[in-house]
């Protein structure tokens, strides 16, 4: 750990340290110093590598292992597999929502001598761990509802832990390198989500058996970088902070948009983005069984998984290191609009041959991947530039998050809902339903890129 005994030194224009979540007078509350040391690669790698094993456990949980479990359970309890993967989803999205704005407040003063996230971090990790177990236990049960709790309980853990590390980059990085965390955090994302796709989709392939293998593969690899984070990055100690009082809850949840209205816009097209991402997520290994016609649905989106890695790892490196230069919008823009036009690919796939759908969706999945990893390579950095209050990032971080759950909870079962019509008992779902979910997708992914320039004083 870097030495903390260094003066405090404000930023122009920043807020005191010694402020409440309202910006109100709080004696004696001393914030860490800001970040003004160049983090070396290594510190880089350490601190992107928390994403890697979070994207990796998502990834294969929501992608690959949901859907199939889900398809598995529907004939037994007698609802549709696209409901059920909707609403676990989304109630485990809802814990998503309440957990990280709290835990980032507590973290920002937290005095603990490890640091101020590190606690949360791990105690996060280790009961996201024991949750899988659970999981696991009530899927082999066939209890929905003890499934659905179990996924809420995941959730939990991993917020906690999310909730405190969200606000690292604002906390240790400086500002003029935040695009290149970004873009190492967008990779260390992209290597997990796809990771998930293919550790999923090649033990679920090959047997039922296979889930209990799966999910401890994510279990210890998600302990594993916890443990290479918490111990390579560079946190600073806070040594005295006033102690959230239960008025100032309420503040963990809000960020006046007509005070901080660049804050408002980034937070909006955020939403937007994840809405038509979540709209999407929960169905491909139905759409990769019943429009693409897939003979291995779990196998296939395994290699999609793989086909969009390569789009995204180059415009996911570069992105963030030239928004440094040429600054976030215009990337977030062109990503944004890559995506919109390949949510329209996607939706007319259905009418091509089906001996050419196959080998359209892995070309489309490449288009995907571009634009994927360009918006991931700087959404985080643009979201730490807006930030009102650089003393509360944990907090205004865990705002900030929402704009991923809400519409998670929302989206997911949204999108079996609107699958829901379009049943065919015994066939999956016809065309028709993941034209229009996809189409719906389209249009967010067109709005997160057209009020991206809402955004003015960030670049």
């Amino acid at each position: 750990m870097e030495n903390t005994d260094r003066p405090t030194v404000a930023e122009p224009g920043a807020v005191p340290p010694s402020t409440t979540l309202n910006g109100e007078p709080a004696p004696g509350t001393e914030a860490p110093q800001k970040p003004d040391k160049k983090l070396s690669l290594r510190h880089h790698l350490a601190i992107s590598s928390f994403w890697f094993g979070n994207n990796l456990h998502w990834g294969a949980l929501g992608m690959i292992i949901i859907p199939s479990q889900a398809t598995r359970m529907s004939s037994g309890i007698g609802i549709t597999e696209g409901e059920i993967t909707g609403w676990t989803i989304g109630m485990g999205a809802i814990v998503g929502a309440l957990v990280p704005p709290i835990v980032g407040a507590f973290s920002d003063r937290c005095t603990l001598p490890i640091g101020r996230r590190r606690p949360f971090v791990i105690g996060g990790t280790i009961l996201n761990v024991i949750a899988l177990g659970i999981f696991y236990a009530a899927f082999v049960r066939q209890n929905f509802w003890g499934y659905v709790a179990a996924w809420m309980l995941i959730g939990l853990g991993n917020n906690i832990a999310v909730g405190a590390f969200s606000g690292i980059i604002p906390d240790v990085v400086p500002t003029g390198e935040r695009g290149l965390a970004s873009s190492w955090m967008a990779t260390m994302q992209q290597f997990g989500t796809i990771g998930g796709f293919i550790l999923g989709g090649l033990l679920l392939s090959t047997g039922r058996e296979k889930d209990l293998v799966a999910i401890t593969i994510i279990a210890l690899v998600l302990s594993g970088v916890t443990v290479l984070t918490t111990l390579g990055t560079p946190e600073r100690q806070c040594k005295h902070a006033e102690p959230l009082r239960l008025s100032e809850l309420k503040d963990c949840f809000w960020i006046d948009p007509r005070k901080h209205p660049d804050f408002g816009w980034v937070w909006f097209t955020r939403a937007c983005f994840t809405t038509g991402w979540w709209l999407i997520q929960p169905i491909l290994l139905y759409f990769m069984r019943d429009v693409v016609l897939a003979k291995d649905p779990a196998g296939a989106v395994s290699l999609l998984g793989g086909i969009v890695l390569l789009g995204a790892i180059p415009t996911g490196i570069a992105g963030g290191v030239l928004s440094d230069r040429w600054g976030r919008k215009r990337i977030i823009f062109i990503a944004a609009m890559v995506m919109s036009f390949t949510c329209v690919l996607f939706a007319v796939l259905g009418f091509l041959p089906a001996e050419s759908r196959l080998v359209g969706v892995y070309i489309i999945a490449v288009l995907w991947g571009f634009g994927y990893g360009a918006y991931l390579s700087v959404d985080w950095a643009l979201g730490t530039d807006v930030l009102p209050n650089p003393d509360h990032a944990g907090k205004d971080m865990g705002v900030w998050h929402l704009s991923m759950v809400i519409p998670q909870s929302i989206s997911a079962p949204a999108a079996g809902l609107l699958l829901k019509p379009f049943v065919r008992p015994g066939e999956g779902y016809a065309l028709g339903g993941y034209t229009l979910v996809f189409l719906v997708a389209c249009v967010f992914m067109f709005l997160c890129g057209a009020l991206i320039f809402r955004v003015k004083k960030a670049r």
